[in-house]
């Protein structure tokens, strides 16, 4: 029988509070239009900024317990962006099907990772349970019909990855309205982890991001 270690438990059981965290948000957004206005208009602010108070009725309750104002800055953050998507993004047809959500062969598969350690000698990550913001960015750029010139992607991500905390919450607005003129979609679970971590693993996030994003461009013609 093969036991989690105490660490892998923690990283599992995050991966499912954040995609609980944004996928209650996608519904709280779908069926109160409200309440996006309110963490929609939080979008670039930090917790202590007076736009951002309304957010607090809507939020504080859906935190991880005793979390830090980093971790919570990360939650708001993404809240924001989602409540920040056009009206049709949260059309009917996205509404959960209560049926079928506890069914075997729904949930998404991770992606097995086919290493050990890295050339770090760290301990591989958690296996993601949705491509990375650079992933995202590099599918805009090849996606079919609208899509990104490559230029403009690559300064995004590469301004993105030099980013300290408070930049990478300024910044992420702005690529994700570009993001959002493509057919590209946006793994919130995926970005709310890599901005809970970004205080910590800044670094290694912004490797994955940019190996991410020049893997799947690899073959984008340049402009």
């Amino acid at each position: 029988m093969t036991f989690q270690t105490p660490e892998a438990s923690k990283h599992t059981s995050n991966r499912a509070a954040y995609a609980a965290f944004t996928a209650d948000i996608e519904r709280l957004c779908r069926t109160d239009p409200g309440s996006r206005a309110a963490l929609r208009a939080g979008l670039r602010r930090d917790l202590n900024h007076p736009r951002t108070r309304a957010m607090h009725r809507l939020l504080t309750h859906r935190l991880p317990e005793g979390c830090d104002d980093k971790t919570a800055q990360a939650h708001y953050t993404v809240a924001a962006l989602i409540a920040a998507q056009p009206r049709h993004a949260f059309a009917p047809d996205q509404e959960d099907d209560e049926n079928t959500a506890d069914e075997p062969g729904t949930m998404e598969t991770p992606i097995p990772r086919k290493d050990g350690l890295d050339e770090e000698g760290i301990p591989p990550e958690p296996m993601p349970y949705g491509p990375s913001f650079g992933a995202t960015l590099g599918h805009a750029v090849v996606a079919k019909g609208a899509s990104m010139r490559m230029s403009a992607a690559e300064s995004r991500i590469n301004l993105l990855t030099r980013q300290s905390l408070r930049g990478i919450h300024l910044h992420l607005p702005g690529a994700v309205n570009q993001v959002r003129t493509t057919s590209a979609t946006i793994a919130w679970g995926q970005l709310l982890a890599d901005l809970v971590d970004w205080p910590y693993q800044s670094g290694r996030i912004s490797r994955r991001w940019l190996q991410d994003f020049y893997r799947l461009t690899a073959s984008a013609d340049q402009d």
